[in-house]
């Protein structure tokens, strides 16, 4: 529900830069009972209350969207005069899971329900000494800006001028995250200053380092140790924040950004002392379902587990390190295992009402949520009704399907208006991405400008199509289409009676994908030679991605596929065990992969879980 705030947007200035930190200050009178801080930030906050830190992490919206947190700051509070300090970083790019917007701030505080302080012209802010002003070091294109801190001096505060910000502001939809004891780094090269933290973590890094003289620390972090280091230049990637320490003791602990790591190196071009490297890891607060299994598949099976807790925070991730972005494909084998992992699928519902409001062109969805203007995947948005539809099969809430409606109708409508004379949809020109999998053929780097047909993307919309008529049917809607016809259209532009399978494009007959023929099997398409082709190892491989579709081909067609599924999860996730995962990688590439930017723990990857509980291992 909407909420009218007696605060207004603030900020400490009207020519705000990129990466721009503001500290604000409230003086509150408090005599017991419930102190609630009902606040809202662009880009994020940190809120410390006389002196500790009492909450941080602001969850992300869009432009006329956004949201606010209701902080219980009670246990923080004395009786008497208490001082509220409000951090805020403005980041001031659009990246891959947050929108730039103008800067600002609001609250309210609450003291047992009366509003006793809240944000307007009078409340006082001014730069936060405790960080360096207007980097420019991008981590990556996905994740956005690093954070740069130092020693803090004296904040100048002075009276705050109003933000240009309009837009609804309704409650965080999902739960906020535990904060899990710190995790002490072991020291593993003494040289180079580098620490394990012994397996993969999402959290926040704090440091204790000593120094005789003004000292700049980068700390690179990173999931893997390469050629004698963490590896921290990727590209034009830089995996690092950066402390700048005075003389003496320095402690820090960097609360804007989230790592993804199991490692991470201090490098100084000075000499410093380290008292401690410490990673706070945070968690997803949900209950995991009881099972019985032993040997490899528990192993297997609990280190999904872990991966996909690891790619659980706001919101589904991909994956913790490289990007933290939440897409719909990513998240569709993120939703699947958690109906069977969790005992709860509230999250699903929040992540999948959250992904309506990201709309673009033509009725299709943002490469990720929240974003604009970003290199939309016409795959991706025509698989969203079926992640809707996997929703309501699994929990049996149909009060979702009125909410996302519209949304899913404007996909559906988008894709039917583009069928040509030809009876298929062409692929979309740029700025649409024609990306599929992480496989040869597949990944749309071509985006010819000529015009082109591919097998997935139109299998894909009827494989959609079945699954939103049924939504329509429970909440007595329409949708004046049928795939017959369509159906016809593919076998003649894409079967080839000879190899008794279907290739990949119009443009491309020499090419022949597990994915689109698994696809094709899906739809009802398979004329009693594709099968053995998808077991015979004839066709370009599905990735760790996309293999559910192949299973679910195979398993459709004959249940007598499951020893063959269970064994295909055995021997490719053993091999990563064996190799010391801790949480599952993006490809079996593993770091090698992308140039060596694979990430080596991606939810994506969990789906053994599913397939476990569908084919009865787990009772």
């Amino acid at each position: 529900m909407e909420k009218r705030f007696s605060g207004k947007w603030i900020w400490i200035n009207n020519n705000p830069q990129q990466n721009e930190y503001a500290l604000f200050k409230e003086e509150f009178e408090y005599s017991g009972g419930t102190a609630v801080l009902c606040i809202s930030a662009v880009t994020d906050y940190i809120v410390y209350v006389n002196g500790r830190t009492a909450e941080f992490g602001q969850f992300q919206g869009y432009r006329e969207l956004k949201y606010y947190d209701a902080l219980d700051i009670s246990r923080f509070c004395k009786n008497g005069e208490n001082e509220l300090k409000i951090s805020v970083r403005y980041e001031g790019i659009d990246t891959a899971r947050a929108i730039a917007g103008n800067p600002g701030v609001i609250y309210d505080l609450e003291c047992d329900g009366k509003v006793v302080s809240q944000s307007s012209e009078n409340t006082y802010g001014g730069i936060d000494s405790g960080y360096v002003q207007n980097t420019m070091q991008l981590i990556s294109e996905q994740l956005g800006s690093s954070s740069h801190m130092k020693k803090p001096g004296s904040n100048k505060l002075s009276k705050c001028v109003s933000a240009d910000i309009s837009c609804a502001l309704v409650p965080r939809p999902v739960k906020r995250c535990k904060i899990m004891p710190p995790v002490s780094g072991k020291l593993i090269n003494k040289e180079k200053k580098i620490y394990d933290f012994g397996r993969e973590y999402a959290g926040y890094l704090r440091i204790r380092v000593s120094c005789d003289k003004s000292t700049e620390i980068i700390a690179a972090y990173g999931e893997h140790i390469a050629d004698g280091e963490v590896r921290r230049i990727i590209g034009e990637r830089d995996f690092s924040v950066r402390f700048y320490c005075e003389n003496g003791e320095n402690n820090f602990t960097q609360l804007y950004i989230r790592l993804g790591a199991r490692y991470v190196q201090l490098i100084s071009e000075k000499e410093f002392e380290v008292e401690s490297v410490e990673l706070i890891p945070i968690e997803y607060p949900i209950g995991e379902k009881p099972v019985k299994l032993s040997g490899t598949e528990k192993q297997i099976y609990d280190t999904c587990v872990r991966t996909l807790k690891l790619c659980m925070h706001e919101h589904y991730e991909d994956c913790p390190w490289r990007e933290q972005a939440l897409y719909i494909l990513d998240g569709r084998n993120q939703m699947l295992c958690g109906y069977y992992a969790f005992d709860s699928a509230e999250f699903q519902r929040a992540n999948l009402i959250f992904m309506s409001h990201g709309k673009t062109e033509g009725g299709m969805l943002e490469l990720t949520f929240p974003a604009v203007k970003t290199p939309s995947i016409p795959f991706f948005s025509v698989m969203y009704p079926v992640v809707v539809y996997e929703y309501v099969e699994h929990t049996g809430d149909k009060t979702i399907i009125p909410i996302v409606m519209e949304t899913m109708r404007g996909i559906m409508n988008g894709f039917r208006e583009r069928i040509d004379d030809s009876g298929l949809i062409p692929n979309l020109k740029k700025p649409f991405w024609n990306f599929y999998e992480w496989s040869e053929g597949s990944t749309g780097e071509y985006q010819s400008e000529s015009l082109r047909y591919d097998l997935i993307l139109n299998c894909a919309f009827l494989y959609s199509l079945d699954r939103f008529k049924k939504l329509c049917g429970y909440v007595n809607e329409e949708f004046a289409f049928e795939g017959e016809n369509m159906k016809r259209a593919i076998e003649r532009t894409f079967y080839n009676e000879e190899e008794g399978a279907y290739f990949a494009s119009s443009e491309d007959k020499k090419r022949y994908t597990e994915l689109g023929n698994s696809f094709a099997v899906l739809i009802g398409l398979d004329k009693g030679k594709i099968i053995d082709k998808l077991t015979d190892k004839s066709m370009i491989p599905v990735t760790l991605s996309m293999s559910c579709f192949l299973y679910d081909a195979l398993l459709e067609f004959d249940d007598g596929y499951r020893e063959y599924v269970l064994n295909d999860i055995k021997k490719k996730y053993t091999f990563m065990l064996e190799k010391g995962a801790t949480s599952f990688w993006e490809t079996m590439k593993g770091d090698a992969d992308f140039e060596n930017a694979g990430s080596l723990c991606h939810g994506w990857s969990a789906m053994p879980i599913y397939y476990y509980n569908k084919l009865g291992v787990i009772e």
